[in-house]
C-alpha cells in the first residue's frame, strides 16, 4: 500500500513538474503578462522572464527525480512476486514507462499547449521559491555554461533568425485568421526597413523632373502645372550639378516679379544630400532632424544617382501613398491571362521571382525586370523585342530610348527550370 502511495505522489509530482517545464518553455511574455495580471501579480513577470532558464533546469530536475521514484516504486511493488529478476525489471521498466507516457508526456503536452501562460501564473511563487531551493545547481548550470562559451567561442548575434521566427509568427498568425494580409504585409516592411537602403527606394536619375539654374518664372509655372510636384531639384549645367530645392509655395511670393526682375537663386533652398547606401532608418532620422522632404541621392563617384522623398520612405512601411493631385499610375503587375503578366519594369526580380516562379538568377548586375532584360540582350530594347529565358517568354511593351518601361512576362505551362524552391 505504501509503495501504491509512493507511486501515486511521484506520478503526480512528475506530471506537475513535467507540465510546468513545458509551459515555462513555450509561454508567451504578451500572454503571461495579461495572466500575471489578471491574478494580481504583475511585478513577477521581470523576474520569471530573466529566469525563464533557471527555472526550467529546476522544474526539470524535479521532474527526473518524481520519475525515478516512479520507477523505484514499481520495482518495489514486483520485488516480492515470484517472477525471475530479468522479467521482474522488464516489468517494472514497463510499468514504469506506461505511467510515465501519460504523466510526463501526454497530458503535460496537452495542458502545456492550451494552457501554458495561466499554469506559469498559477505556479509563479513556488516555481521562483523552488529555484531559491536549488541555488547550487543553478551556479552549477551557469559555470557548465560558461565553460562551453569559452570552448565554442562567443555565438555572433544573429538577428536574422530573429526576424525569421517573428515572420513564421505572422505567416502563421495569417493562416489562423489572426493577421490579415495588410498587416502581414506592414509587419513584413517594418522588419525589411533595418536592412533597406536609399538607393533601393530612390526615383531614378532618368525620371528626375529638374530645372535648370537659368529657368525663367513662366518656365517654373508650367512645369510645376505639368508635373504637379510641389518640390523640384535645381541644377546648373547637368544632373550631377544639383544647387538646391525649388519649393512651389516659396514661388508665390515671386509671382508678382517680372521676368527680369526674377531670379531662382532667391526662391530655391539648398539641397541635400545622401550616400546611395543611406539606411532608411538614418534617411528618415536626417529628414526629420534637418526639416526637409526631399533628399539628391548620389552614386559612390559624387554623381546625381536619383532623389528620395519621405514619402517613399514612409511607403516602405505602409505601402502606396497617392494624393489628389498625382495621376493614377499603372499597377506594378497586371495578370492578364492564366500564364501572362503585364509588369512594371522597375519590379525587384526577387518580388518577381517569389510571384511568378521565373527562376530569375538574383546575384546579376541588376536589380529589377527592366534592368534583367536590359543585362541578357546587351543593350536596351525597343519596345516588342522578345527574348526566352529558362522557356520563359518576356516582350518588351513600352520602352524609350534611355530604359525599359513595361515588360509582358508569359509563362510556360510548367515552372522554368530553376525556379523551385523560390
Amino acid at each position: 500500500m505504501m509503495l501504491a502511495l509512493v507511486i501515486f505522489a511521484a506520478a503526480a509530482g512528475s506530471l506537475v513538474f513535467t507540465t510546468l517545464s513545458y509551459s515555462l518553455r513555450s509561454c508567451s511574455r504578451a500572454r503571461l503578462r495579461d495572466a500575471l495580471a489578471a491574478r494580481g501579480r504583475s511585478s513577477w513577470l521581470e523576474i520569471t522572464m530573466q529566469r525563464r532558464a533557471e527555472l526550467v533546469l529546476v522544474t526539470a530536475v524535479c521532474r527526473l527525480l518524481a520519475n525515478i521514484l516512479v520507477v523505484i516504486g514499481c520495482l518495489g511493488i514486483l520485488d516480492d512476486k515470484p517472477i525471475p529478476p530479468a522479467w521482474r525489471y522488464a516489468l517494472a521498466l514497463a510499468l514504469a514507462g506506461a505511467i510515465s507516457l501519460f504523466t510526463a508526456v501526454v497530458v503535460p503536452t496537452v495542458l502545456a499547449t492550451h494552457f501554458a501562460e495561466s499554469i506559469v501564473a498559477s505556479s509563479v511563487q513556488l516555481l521562483h521559491v523552488l529555484r531559491l531551493g536549488f541555488v547550487p545547481l543553478v551556479k552549477l548550470m551557469y559555470a557548465v555554461d560558461a565553460a562551453v562559451r569559452r570552448i565554442a567561442g562567443p555565438s555572433a548575434a544573429q538577428p536574422e533568425h530573429i526576424e525569421k521566427e517573428i515572420l513564421s509568427v505572422v505567416e502563421e498568425g495569417e493562416r489562423e485568421g489572426l493577421v490579415d494580409v495588410q498587416e502581414r504585409r506592414m509587419i513584413e516592411s517594418v522588419i525589411q526597413f533595418r536592412d533597406t537602403v536609399a538607393g533601393q527606394i530612390m526615383t531614378s536619375r532618368p525620371e528626375i523632373v529638374a530645372l535648370e539654374l537659368g529657368a525663367t518664372l513662366e518656365e517654373i509655372k508650367r512645369t510645376i502645372e505639368r508635373t504637379g510636384h510641389s518640390r523640384i531639384p535645381v541644377y546648373d549645367g547637368t544632373l550631377d550639378h544639383i544647387v538646391g530645392v525649388l519649393y512651389a509655395r516659396d514661388l508665390l511670393k515671386h509671382l508678382g516679379e517680372s521676368a527680369e526682375q526674377f531670379d531662382i537663386r532667391t526662391a530655391m533652398r539648398p539641397a541635400m544630400f545622401v550616400p546611395e547606401t543611406r539606411p532608411l532608418r538614418e534617411l528618415l532620422r536626417d529628414f526629420r532632424d534637418q526639416k526637409v522632404h526631399m533628399a539628391i541621392v548620389l552614386d559612390e563617384y559624387g554623381g546625381t544617382a536619383g532623389l528620395v522623398t519621405i514619402e517613399d520612405v514612409l511607403e516602405e512601411l505602409v505601402g502606396e501613398i497617392s494624393d489628389e493631385h498625382e495621376p493614377q499610375e499603372p499597377a506594378m503587375v497586371r495578370r492578364v491571362g492564366p500564364l501572362v503578366f503585364d509588369v512594371d519594369a522597375r519590379m525587384y526580380v526577387d518580388d518577381a521571382n517569389r510571384l511568378m516562379k521565373l527562376g530569375i538568377p538574383e546575384d546579376g548586375d541588376y536589380d529589377t525586370i527592366g534592368g534583367f532584360v536590359i543585362n541578357v540582350l546587351g543593350r536596351i530594347p525597343p519596345a516588342g523585342t522578345a527574348m526566352e529565358y529558362r522557356s520563359v517568354r518576356y516582350v518588351v511593351t513600352e520602352a524609350e530610348p534611355q530604359r525599359v518601361k513595361r515588360v509582358r512576362i508569359e509563362l510556360p505551362q510548367r515552372p522554368p527550370a530553376g525556379a523551385a524552391g523560390r
